[in-house]
């Protein structure tokens, strides 16, 4: 830990560091976590234990349920353990819970997202709530708090690219708003993925911007280890007759890796060895 951590070596060990060290394993923090966190924030270790530690993982705790998931939380953004939680994150919770975003969604919101708490001020959390609730996002779902998190994450000028890119490959603005609705994650993917992703879509037969906006899922996966892969075996299958029912793209890619082999290629590999060939060439 000492040469993640050279500034240890400036404190006293019996009466500086012992006793964070022993809280933050009683805690739940194992070492490889304590030194996956200090490396990066080694000045936690210079902050009060009683005035600014203890709190602030108590602040943590009330709110996200668990040690386990205030560890995973601090291990994503190591400076809350350094910061006044009840004055930085309180007044964003509360503008939050004023919206009826429920506790539930809050601490998801929290657990994956902790910069924004720290960095953003609370008005841009009204302006980004009120933004989202014009889209009819209800703030009771789960969609609500993702949505929240794709603008309040993005610039307006980042944001207005991202759409601006959609529309490149021929998106009008409702199928942006519809698909946004049904997936907000689609917002956070970056630009070149979108591009890849997009130009697949567009250039397989029986694919295009339809089946996309209808099924934006089908965006978050990963292009090369997963969708053309198993479009590649369905399309196989399909020009060798062993598959008369139309099979969906979104269905095959929602299966996890066993089921796929199972129904679509060892199934078959007896009959035909081209859907095995094509799903390890492609792989």
């Amino acid at each position: 830990m000492i040469s993640c951590c050279p500034e240890l070596l400036k404190y006293n060990p019996d009466k500086t560091l012992k006793p964070k060290m022993d809280f933050l394993r009683d805690a739940g923090f194992s070492t490889p976590d304590l030194t996956f966190v200090l490396s990066r924030n080694s000045t936690i270790l210079g902050r009060s234990l009683d005035n600014q530690i203890v709190p602030a993982y108590g602040f943590l705790k009330g709110i996200l349920g668990t040690g386990k998931a205030v560890v995973l939380t601090i291990k994503r953004s190591p400076w809350l353990l350094h910061s006044d939680l009840q004055k930085m994150i309180g007044p964003k919770i509360g503008v939050l819970r004023d919206h009826g975003v429920p506790n539930s969604s809050i601490s998801a919101m929290i657990k994956q997202q902790p910069r924004l708490f720290l960095t953003l001020h609370s008005d841009r959390f009204t302006k980004a709530i009120t933004k989202v609730k014009a889209m009819d996002f209800r703030p009771s779902s789960s969609s609500f708090y993702l949505a929240l998190c794709s603008i309040l994450s993005k610039s307006e000028s980042n944001w207005e690219a991202k759409f601006e890119l959609y529309r490149s490959f021929g998106w009008s603005e409702d199928d942006i708003l519809s698909a946004f609705k049904k997936q907000p994650q689609i917002m956070n993917l970056s630009q070149d993925k979108l591009r890849k992703m997009m130009n697949f879509f567009l250039k397989e037969p029986g694919l295009g911007l339809s089946i996309v906006s209808n099924c934006p899922n089908l965006m978050l996966y990963s292009l090369e280890r997963t969708v053309i892969p198993r479009y590649s075996v369905i399309h196989v299958l399909k020009s060798l007759g062993f598959l008369t029912k139309d099979v969906k793209l979104t269905t095959i890619c929602q299966l996890n890796e066993e089921k796929f082999l199972e129904k679509y290629v060892i199934k078959y590999q007896d009959k035909v060895p081209q859907p095995l060939q094509a799903y390890h060439k492609r792989r």
